[in-house]
């Protein structure tokens, strides 16, 4: 059973059908979160601050790792989720 889960897992992976989910967005949180987006993966970022998840939405960025305006075609293409308000 084990090996299954694992096989499932990397093709999932290999296929960018595993959603990735981000637990805060700050320093580490948005540039991880962005990284995998432009990879391909489905990401949900979590955060409890909902001015940092308005920012977002709205393409800024607080953090100068990140571009601004952060790129609107994650946004657009459903690659990236940022909400203070999801239960995963």
């Amino acid at each position: 059973m084990e090996s299954f889960v694992v096989a499932k897992l990397l093709d999932k992976i290999h296929t960018h059908t595993a959603q990735v989910a981000i637990i805060g967005l700050g320093y580490v949180g948005l540039p991880l979160a962005v990284a995998f987006a432009e990879a391909g993966f489905p990401v949900v970022g979590i955060d409890v601050d909902p001015a940092k998840v308005d920012a977002i939405n709205a393409g800024h960025s607080y953090i100068s790792d990140i571009r601004t305006p952060l790129s609107s075609s994650l946004k657009e293409s459903s690659q990236f989720d940022p909400t203070w308000d999801q239960v995963l």
